[in-house]
């Protein structure tokens, strides 16, 4: 696996991420920082032709690639341990989102806005991978991803633990910015397409819909996850 551009790379450095080569650019300019932070990890480093970098990724790598160990994933047994005794969470449930950018971007959204946890399914989810990485820019590396056999099972040890479990649903008569969220919450997000199946959407708590005033009837999925979390940070109680 690999990770690529200046920020994603600066936010594996300061992860525990096992990076175990880097490549960069040739003669590439304002790099001195990362290579500091590379040189103190004593993480190899070979200085490339862009010929080589083009190689490693067709994508916007500006001056520098690395490759990286596989990104740690945690299963239902470690979200149980999490919720163990917790006061107060925000976690992210996504079902059946399978573009690797849209997740990336949403990714980044819940790191953004201080959401606790990403739920995802075994099957049916977009995979981890480099565009993942470059998407979330880097943020993959500071937010816990939780894979699950199934997503309900997730919901049902949540509900053990007396989370409020809310579900973005455009058909929904409640409007996002009516809602007030508890301090032990979920949101579930779906696929753009088909949004939460129907076993899920059953058992949510609650729903509600972001109110659209265009002629476009819905927004992409990790711009609706940019706003839906903006609004669960507003009222996130701090101390």
């Amino acid at each position: 696996m690999i990770v690529y551009g200046r920020r994603s790379v600066i936010e594996a450095l300061n992860s525990d991420l096992e990076i175990q080569k880097a490549f960069i650019k040739k003669n590439a300019v304002n790099m001195e920082k990362i290579i500091f932070k590379l040189g103190k990890k004593n993480i190899p480093i070979s200085f490339v032709p862009i010929e080589k970098l083009k190689k490693l990724t067709t994508n916007n790598h500006q001056g520098i690639v690395c490759q990286i160990s596989k990104i740690k994933t945690y299963n239902l047994n470690d979200l149980d341990l999490y919720l163990q005794n917790k006061d107060s969470s925000r976690l992210a449930f996504l079902d059946g989102i399978t573009d690797t950018k849209n997740f990336g971007s949403i990714i980044r959204n819940a790191e953004c806005f201080g959401i606790d946890g990403i739920v995802i399914s075994k099957t049916g989810s977009a995979q981890i991978n480099d565009e993942t990485i470059k998407t979330s820019s880097g943020a993959i590396f500071n937010i816990p991803i939780y894979k699950v056999d199934h997503l309900l099972d997730a919901i049902f040890l949540v509900k053990e633990q007396n989370f409020i479990i809310m579900g973005a649903d455009e058909k929904s008569n409640k409007q996002l910015k009516s809602l007030k969220f508890n301090n032990k919450t979920v949101v579930i997000l779906g696929s753009e397409g088909k949004g939460i199946s129907s076993p899920v959407l059953k058992k949510c708590d609650d729903t509600f819909k972001i109110p659209l005033h265009g002629n476009i009837e819905s927004l992409n999925v990790s711009v609706a996850a940019g706003v839906i979390m903006y609004e669960i940070s507003k009222s996130k109680i701090k101390g």
